[in-house]
């Protein structure tokens, strides 16, 4: 479980959030949504550890992160940010053995190539392991990200639970390997891994996320525990454009469609 008290950031004198109070459940499914600049990804890096607050706290299972050394956070939890650079030439199934360094030192055991071998396999990119990761496509170069934060979070057990943080992870994936995403971050809960992800695609976000919550200039205003429930004035008021709610027979999330002004 992850537990935001009273959580407030700034920095250069602005304020990014503001009195953020927010619960996760273990083993859930939970998306962030929100504006461009609403403090969706400051909230992210907070929670992951990345940054760390101006007040407030952020506990995970009951232990303060500011009590937890980088080493102890690596082995937890796992951060697919939006942007990645490196300034030194790996191939892809180097990159991916970077989620495994927390785990050992100076070389990977057999299960460490192992989860590798394995992250590269649900993500489809096994024919690239020995392409160098800086001629990747921009599709490509996120799709291996996650096999390295899927590697990362291999060993995920009923005694070791994870959390995976994703911001925008499927920002340049094609349609089919974007729901290919959703469908492994959807399984991993089942996994005894918590998962969060910033999303922009809210149609997206109502077919796989078991909690929504909104943000708005760095306030949260508004958590859906059942997705469900969103209508056109919360989207209104969120992102300032008029939507329809239209139920689908069969399906248990609904389809929504935006109207243009």
């Amino acid at each position: 479980m992850i537990e935001v008290k009273n959580l407030s950031y700034a920095i250069h004198n602005k304020q990014l959030l503001q009195d953020v109070n927010l619960t996760i459940q273990k083993n859930s499914f939970t998306v962030i949504m929100g504006a461009n600049g609403a403090g969706k990804t400051t909230l992210l890096q907070l929670m992951a550890g990345s940054l760390m607050p101006s007040s407030g706290t952020i506990a995970i299972d009951g232990s303060n992160i500011a009590s937890l050394s980088p080493e102890m956070l690596a082995k937890k939890r796992a951060v697919l940010s939006q942007r990645y650079h490196l300034p030194f030439t790996l191939t892809v199934r180097e990159v991916v053995m970077m989620g495994r360094y927390p785990f050992f030192r100076n070389q990977p055991h057999a299960v460490d190539v192992a989860m590798v071998n394995h992250a590269m396999q649900q993500m489809h990119v096994t024919h690239l392991a020995d392409t160098l990761y800086q001629n990747l496509s921009g599709g490509e170069a996120q799709k291996v990200q996650m096999c390295r934060v899927l590697a990362q979070i291999a060993d995920a057990s009923e005694s070791q639970k994870k959390i995976l943080f994703l911001d925008e992870p499927v920002s340049q994936l094609d349609v089919k390997y974007q729901y290919q995403l959703m469908q492994i971050a959807q399984s991993l809960t089942r996994q005894h891994v918590t998962v969060v992800a910033v999303l922009h695609d809210m149609n997206l976000a109502l077919q796989f996320a078991d909690t929504l919550h909104f943000m708005k200039s760095g306030q949260l205003l508004y958590s859906l525990q059942q997705p469900v429930d969103i209508d056109a004035a919360l989207i209104k008021n969120i992102f300032d454009v008029h939507a329809i709610k239209l139920e689908q027979q069969n399906l248990d999330h609904p389809f929504i469609y935006f109207q243009p002004e």
